[in-house]
C-alpha cells in the first residue's frame, strides 16, 4: 500500500449515525489509497465503537477523558502520519472528490486549505439561514483561490504549519478563526477549494444555531485576547455588539455579489441572520469582557452531543 499523503480527522461525540455516515463517506475517496484517518472518539466508555472503513488505515483513538475541542484536535495533529490534515465534521459529509481536491490545492503554498459547502439539510427555513450565516462565504456557487478568509472546523493544513506553531497550538486549535490569523501574521496565505465540497448540516432550529454560535464567539474572543492589555479588551467587549453584526452581515453581502443564486435565499434569510450575528456577538462581547467561562464545555456539547435534526 502506497504511504498515506492526507490524514482525515474526524473528532466523533455520542451522536453516532452521523459520525458513522462521515467515515463512511470518506471510505468512499477516489483517492482513498492514498489516505489514512484518524479518529479521536469522545463518547463515553460504554458508547459503542464507531465502524472505521476497511479500505483506509485508520488510527482509532478513544478518549473520553478530553473536555476540549481543541485538545481533542491537537491528538489527531500529533497522531497524524502525513503532511496534511484534513478535518471534517461529524455532521459534515464529504463528497467523493474532496480528498482528491484538497490534496491538488495542498501542492500549492497555502498553509490552510478551505472547502466549499452545500446544505445537507435544506428543508427547513432555520438550516438553510444557518447555512449562509454560518458558511455563506463558501457555499456554492463560489470561486476557489488564495482568500483571507477560510472555512472553520471544516477545513485542512500542512502538518509542517501547524506543528511551527509550538506551545500555542493547542490554545489556536479551539477556534480556526484564531489559528489562520496566526497563520497570516507569519506571512501565510489562505486558499480556498471551490472543489472540495462537504455537506454540511444545520440546526433545523433557529434556537440550536444561536445556542451553539454564542460560546463559540465566546470561546473566540478570549483565546483572540488571551495576551491582549485590559483596556483593549474592555474596547473590544463593549464595541462588539454594535460592530460585529455588522460587520459579519456587510461581508456576507459584499461576498454575494457575483453569486446570483444565492440573492433570494439571502434576502429571505436575513432576519434569522441578523438575529443569529447580535446573537453571537453577545457571547464575543462576553468573550472579551470575561473571558471563556463555560464556553469550553458549551462548544464540544453543541459540536457533538446535540442533535441537528429530528431523529
Amino acid at each position: 500500500m502506497p504511504t498515506p499523503e492526507l490524514t482525515a480527522v474526524l473528532i466523533a461525540g455520542v451522536c453516532r449515525d452521523r459520525a458513522q455516515r462521515v467515515l463512511a463517506a470518506l471510505g468512499r475517496q477516489t483517492v482513498a489509497d492514498r489516505m489514512e484517518i484518524v479518529v479521536v472518539d469522545i463518547a463515553p466508555e460504554d458508547v459503542p465503537r464507531l465502524d472505521a472503513p476497511t479500505n483506509v488505515p485508520a488510527n482509532y483513538l478513544s478518549r473520553p477523558d478530553i473536555a476540549r475541542w481543541g485538545s481533542a484536535r491537537l491528538e489527531a495533529v500529533e497522531a497524524a502520519r502525513t503532511p496534511i490534515l484534513a478535518f471534517i465534521e461529524d455532521h459534515c459529509f464529504p463528497r467523493t472528490d474532496w480528498a482528491e481536491h484538497v490534496l491538488a490545492a495542498h501542492q500549492g503554498p497555502w498553509p490552510a486549505v478551505g472547502y466549499a459547502f452545500v446544505n445537507a439539510n435544506p428543508d427547513s427555513y432555520s438550516s438553510r439561514a444557518g447555512m449562509l450565516a454560518r458558511y455563506g462565504l463558501f457555499t456554492l456557487p463560489v470561486e476557489g483561490g488564495p482568500s483571507r478568509y477560510v472555512s472553520g472546523n471544516n477545513i485542512s493544513y500542512k502538518r509542517e504549519s501547524l506543528l511551527a506553531l509550538g506551545e500555542e497550538l493547542e490554545a489556536l486549535l479551539d477556534i480556526d478563526f484564531n489559528l489562520q490569523e496566526e497563520l497570516r501574521a507569519r506571512g501565510g496565505t489562505l486558499y480556498v477549494e471551490a472543489a472540495a465540497v462537504g455537506a454540511h448540516q444545520n440546526y433545523a432550529r433557529l434556537s440550536g444555531e444561536c445556542q451553539t454560535g454564542r460560546p463559540y464567539c465566546r470561546l473566540l474572543a478570549a483565546r483572540r485576547a488571551r495576551h491582549w492589555s485590559a483596556p483593549r479588551k474592555i474596547f473590544y467587549g463593549l464595541l462588539s455588539p454594535m460592530a460585529a453584526p455588522v460587520l459579519r452581515f456587510l461581508r456576507l453581502a459584499v461576498s454575494l455579489r457575483n453569486r446570483r443564486p444565492l440573492w433570494g435565499p439571502f434576502l429571505v434569510a436575513s432576519p434569522a441572520i441578523v438575529w443569529m450575528y447580535l446573537s453571537d456577538a453577545l457571547g464575543e462581547s462576553a468573550g472579551y469582557l470575561w473571558g471563556a467561562g463555560d464556553a469550553e464545555a458549551d462548544v464540544l456539547r453543541w459540536e457533538l452531543s446535540t442533535e441537528r435534526t429530528a431523529q
